[in-house]
């Protein structure tokens, strides 16, 4: 057998990782992020401990790669052609691609959003990495709302992280007890879309 290659090693690295990452998201979702050990995630992940620490270096720095990793999900949707100007097409397609991929992954939203939101986790993390997401897209945002017209950009930026926020904290407490219907969650896109891709002057 040939000996692996550095891509190879880098692969077999990534998937690890994803693997610990993936163990802890289900992990400090059921139990608490509080109340979960280094040791308790290691045998949740079924590795050693002492292995744990050569991909993380901390229990706090395995929850910042967790929030970071759902994150730039998102933001990989709202400027793709990575030119810091947001267009009318860019904004419709970001809307559609995250209510797809809410709609799409309940699961994984549903254990993200009970971590997001608990205490402890809102403590440690004050203000990173969400803090550099505003910074890097909020002027985006509120020069996007100026240049359709908008009388109140600040406002509209409010409304619409309200809207999207707010739909998928809808879907969290939706699932799996209620299943809300295709059409339905269809006309709540368009409508969103309507509201802020139409000039105001």
């Amino acid at each position: 057998m040939s000996p692996r290659t550095p891509e190879q090693f880098e692969e077999i690295r990534e998937s690890r990782r994803q693997q610990i990452m993936d163990a802890a998201l289900e992990l400090f979702a059921q139990k608490g992020y509080a109340s979960c050990s280094i040791a308790q995630l290691a045998n949740h992940t079924g590795i050693s401990k002492g292995l744990m620490y050569n991909y993380f270096e901390s229990k706090g720095a395995l929850l910042v790669a967790i929030i970071e990793d759902g994150i730039s999900e998102f933001l990989d949707y709202f400027d793709p052609d990575h030119d810091g100007v947001l267009t009318t097409e860019e904004l419709t397609g970001f809307i559609r691609k995250v209510f797809s991929s809410i709609r799409e992954n309940q699961q994984f939203w549903t254990l993200y959003i009970n971590i997001v939101i608990q205490p402890r986790v809102k403590e440690f993390l004050d203000g990173e990495p969400f803090r550099n997401v505003m910074d890097q897209y909020g002027p985006m945002l509120m020069a996007y709302f100026k240049e359709m017209g908008f009388e109140d950009p600040a406002l509209e930026m409010l409304t619409f992280s309200a809207l999207i926020e707010g739909f998928g904290v809808l879907m969290v407490y939706a699932y799996p007890s209620v299943e809300l219907p295709d059409k339905l969650l269809q006309n709540y896109e368009a409508r969103v879309i309507g509201m802020f891709t139409k000039r105001s002057n």
